[in-house]
């Protein structure tokens, strides 16, 4: 199944959910904050060597909906295109031998439960994603040993997983029935780095962005005297 099916197959996941009889409360979300790809490059720790894993910027945009179950508890899920980029090095006697910087793009679907308390909303669920879009830059150091040179290689494709799998975790403020001001964390529980190349250390998404949200369709709330009432014509 190529990369294309699998997003068509995404987007038609989503659309069947939010087609099922019932109301929904449909909006768009934008958030902005670091994000991550956790790894282990497997240091000798023995031989002094040790490894740095950084946070870049990382961003997310896309829709939502959300159907009230019951009383407090709501299901929501959504359509994301997130942005995550990561940047390890490797050190060995406090001297750089490596480092890489990857930037991924991921197409995501969540599937999350909410509690409303008040003006708080508060959710927890998993997330689906895949990426259709990737770059990096691999940096190599020899020049610190005394032999070679410095070099860099540039590559449009890093030989990842077509899915990515982990845990999302929301809070959210309402400040009007139509926005919303939030933060979301994201932890991957999958490895999406694909071994096949020969590279066999792993890859695990992480991202913690603050969020805005606005509500194109918020949920009708039942009006008071809704129900017309009869009145009683008098008898002549």
């Amino acid at each position: 199944m190529n990369k294309r099916t699998y997003i068509m197959g995404l987007v038609g996941l989503l659309l069947s959910v939010v087609s099922a009889q019932g109301q929904w409360e449909v909006g768009v979300l934008a958030g902005a904050g670091t994000g991550r790809m956790n790894t282990d490059l497997w240091p000798a720790t023995g031989r002094g060597e040790y490894q740095v894993v950084d946070r870049r910027f990382s961003w997310l945009l896309g829709g939502s909906a959300t159907h009230k179950l019951s009383g407090p508890l709501s299901f929501s899920t959504g359509l994301y295109w997130s942005f995550i980029a990561g940047h390890d090095e490797y050190w060995q006697q406090d001297v750089k031998i490596r480092a890489t910087d990857r930037q991924v793009h991921y197409l995501n679907v969540p599937l999350i439960v909410q509690l409303d308390l008040g003006r708080f909303r508060f959710g927890a669920g998993y997330q689906l994603g895949t990426p259709f879009m990737e770059s990096g830059t691999f940096h190599t150091y020899p020049y610190a040993n005394g032999w070679g040179e410095y070099s860099n290689k540039e590559y449009s494709d890093l030989a990842l997983t077509r899915t990515d799998f982990g845990a999302v975790g929301e809070l959210g403020l309402r400040f009007s029935d139509r926005m919303a001001l939030g933060i979301r964390y994201y932890y991957g529980l999958q490895n999406v780095k694909d071994p096949s190349d020969g590279i066999r250390s792993p890859l695990m998404n992480e991202q913690l962005v603050l969020t805005i949200g606005y509500n194109i369709l918020p949920k009708r709330k039942a009006k008071s005297g809704e129900t017309p009432v009869e009145e009683t014509v008098p008898v002549e």
